[in-house]
C-alpha cells in the first residue's frame, strides 16, 4: 500500500487524536492477552499525559522509559506525544556504568520504570543517577528505599483537560541511544516527522492493509516494534499484538492465536526458526510477510511467508526497500524515494558500479533525519562529512540501481540484533584489576551477525584466566555484549601514535587458542 502523509501531520499526539475519533471502537493494541481500542489507547494516554503534567513535564522535557513490552511503555510514549515532551527509551539490560552514563547524559528528571527494573537505579549512587527525582514503577506501589517512587496507579488522572500540545514536525519525538563504533553510546535526537517517515515506509515495504495484523516479538525499546509495528497499525487503523519475546519454540504458535498477518524479525530469527524441526504448526497461520530478514528461497517454501528485506538505522529511519511484492532476490532494496544515495569509498569518492562502498545518503525530505548526536556536537559533524550522512555501512550497487548489504566497518559489531560499541565494552573489562589494557572485535558470526572477541594484555603474575574474566564481565554487561571468545596475548599492535592497530589484530583472529564460552559451556553438559 502506497502512503503518503502529508508533512504538517507528522506529529504524534494529534495523530493519536485523530486515529482515536476515526476508528472508535476497532481494536488497536494487544498485550499480555488484552485488547485496547484506539479509543480507549488514547484515553489511557490522556490520563498518562495528565499525570506527567502534572508532575511538570512540558514542551520538549526528557521523560526516560525503561520497561519491557507492555501496554504501559505504549501509552508512555503516546502520552510523551500529547504533551510534546520527549521519549527517552532505555534498554533494559543497562546495569551499573551504563545506566549511569545515559541517566547523566540525557539529564531527564523522570523515569518510567517497572518494580523489577526499578532495582537497577537503586543499586547506582545518588551522583550516578544524574538530574533523577521522580521514579513511576509500574505494578508495584511500593517503596524502594532511597527512591522516590510513584505507582502507575497514582500517576493516571482519568478526567480532566484535554492535553494536547501544538508540536510540530520537526519538534524532537526521541533521544534513542545507539552504539557507536569508537566511543560511548550516542543519543540520537529524532523529530517527530522521522517516526512517521518510517511508518510509512513500513507500510510499503510489507504492503501492509488496515485490515492486517501485525506480530511483534521484539523489544519495544528498539525501533522496530515501536515505528515498525505500533505506529504503522496507528496510522492505517490496524492492529497490533506485541509479544513479551522472540521464543523460537512457541513463534508459530503466538502467530496464530494473534491471528498475524506481518511479523516483525531480525536477521538471525528466520535461521532460528529454519532450524527447527519441521511440524504442522510451519503453516497452520496466516503470516504472508516477515520483516526485516534476509531473502532465503527453502524458509519461503517451507513456511509459506515472504521474507523482506531493507536498511534501516535509528539515525535516518528506512532509507533503502522496495514496494511490496517487488524485490530482487538477494539485494537489500533500493533507494526510497526520499533519499539521495551514493556509495563512496574512504576520501568520500564515489565507487564505480558493482564495487562496495560506504552508503552515504542526503534527505530530499525536511524532518527525516535525526537532529544530531545529544551533547556531542563533534559526533555529529563527522556523521555528517561532506554534507552527506555516513551510515557506516558497506554496500555495493547493480546496474538496475538495487543495493546489495556487504558488512559494516569494522570497528562496529553487531550481535543478536544490538548494536554494541567497542569502546564501552572495553571501558569496564580495563577495569577489571589483572587485565592492563584489551581490544574488543567484531568476528563474523554468519548472517550478517557478529560475535565479540576480546583480545587482553594481563598483569605479570597473575592468576586471571579466560572463564574467569568471562564470568567477571558476566556481572557487569548486558548478556549481548559479553564477548563469546577471550585470548590474552603478550601485548598488542601499536600505531605510532600508541593507538591500538585494529586491523593488524582482525587479520588474526579468531585465534586456534582462543576461549570459546559457547564451545565451554558445551563440553560442561
Amino acid at each position: 500500500m502506497q502512503l503518503d502523509i502529508p508533512y504538517q501531520e507528522r506529529v504524534l499526539g494529534q495523530f493519536l487524536t485523530d486515529a482515536a475519533r476515526r476508528h472508535g471502537n476497532k481494536p488497536f493494541l494487544t498485550v499480555d492477552g488484552r485488547t485496547w481500542t484506539f479509543s480507549e489507547a488514547y484515553e489511557e494516554s490522556q490520563a498518562v499525559a495528565r499525570g506527567l503534567r502534572k508532575l511538570g513535564v512540558k514542551r520538549h522535557d526528557p521523560v526516560m522509559v525503561m520497561l519491557d513490552n507492555s501496554a504501559e511503555f505504549v501509552f508512555s510514549w503516546f502520552a510523551l506525544g500529547l504533551l510534546g515532551a520527549v521519549c527517552v527509551p532505555i534498554n533494559t539490560a543497562y546495569t551499573g556504568d551504563m545506566l549511569a552514563y545515559v541517566t547523566c547524559d540525557v539529564k531527564a528528571r523522570i523515569v518510567i520504570t517497572s518494580a523489577a527494573l526499578v532495582r537497577a537505579f537503586a543499586d547506582l549512587a545518588p551522583a550516578q543517577r544524574g538530574e533523577l527525582s521522580t521514579f513511576i514503577v509500574c505494578g508495584d506501589d511500593g517503596p524502594i528505599a532511597g527512591l522516590e517512587t510513584l505507582g502507575w496507579q497514582g500517576l493516571r488522572i482519568a478526567e480532566g483537560e484535554t492535553v494536547l500540545d501544538p508540536t510540530q514536525p520537526h519538534d524532537p519525538a526521541f533521544i534513542c541511544y545507539t552504539s557507536g563504533t569508537t566511543g560511548p553510546s550516542k543519543g540520537v535526537i529524532l523529530p517527530h516527522a522521522v517516526a512517521f517517515q518510517t511508518a510509512q515506509s513500513f507500510i510499503a515495504a510489507v504492503g501492509m492493509k488496515p485490515d492486517d495484523v501485525v506480530f511483534s516479538p521484539l523489544p519495544l525499546f528498539h525501533g522496530m516494534s515501536r515505528t515498525m509495528a505500533t505506529l504503522p497499525a496507528l496510522v492505517l487503523g490496524a492492529q497490533v499484538h506485541l509479544a513479551p519475546r522472540f521464543s523460537a519454540t512457541t513463534f508459530w504458535q503466538d502467530v496464530r492465536r494473534a491471528r498475524a498477518t506481518i511479523s516483525t524479525t531480525i536477521f538471525t530469527i528466520p535461521p532460528i526458526l529454519k532450524h527447527k524441526p519441521s511440524s504442522p504448526d510451519d503453516r497452520a497461520h496466516q503470516v504472508r510477510v516477515m520483516f526485516n530478514a534476509h531473502h532465503d528461497e527453502a524458509f519461503e517454501a517451507r513456511f509459506g511467508v515472504r521474507l523482506v528485506e531493507a536498511h534501516a538505522m535509528t539515525e535516518t529511519g528506512m532509507t533503502v526497500f522496495t514496494p511490496f511484492p517487488e524485490r530482487k532476490f538477494g539485494a537489500t532494496g533500493k533507494p526510497g524515494p526520499d533519499w539521495e544515495v551514493q556509495l563512496v569509498d574512504a576520501n568520500d569518492r564515489p565507487v564505480p558500479t558493482g564495487e562496495t562502498g560506504e552508503l552515504v545518503l542526503r534527505p530530499r525530505t525536511a524532518g527525516i533525519i535525526m537532529h544530531g548526536y545529544l551533547n556531542k556536537p563533534d559526533a555529529t559533524a563527522c556523521a555528517f562529512g561532506n554534507l552527506w550522512f555516513h551510515t557506516g555501512d558497506m554496500m555495493r550497487a547493480d546496474a538496475q540501481g538495487y543495493l546489495y548489504f556487504a558488512g559494516r566497518k569494522k570497528e562496529r559489531i553487531r550481535r543478536r540484533g544490538e548494536n554494541i560499541s567497542a569502546y564501552e565494552v572495553e571501558t569496564i573489562a580495563t577495569q577489571h584489576p589483572e587485565l592492563v589494557e584489551c581490544a574488543v572485535l567484531g568476528v563474523p558470526a554468519g548472517d550478517h551477525e557478529d560475535d565479540v572477541y576480546l583480545v587482553g594484555v594481563l598483569k605479570e603474575r597473575t592468576d586471571l584466566n579466560a572463564e574467569a574474566l568471562f564470568d567477571w564481565l558476566s556481572a557487569r554487561l548486558p548478556r549481548f555484549m559479553v564477548p563469546r571468545y577471550i585470548e590474552f596475548r603478550a601485548s598488542l599492535p601499536k600505531t605510532g601514535s600508541a593507538k591500538i592497530e585494529r586491523h593488524t589484530l582482525l587479520a588474526t583472529v579468531p585465534a586456534t587458542g582462543a576461549w570459546d564460552s559457547v564451545k565451554a559451556r558445551a563440553n560442561t553438559r
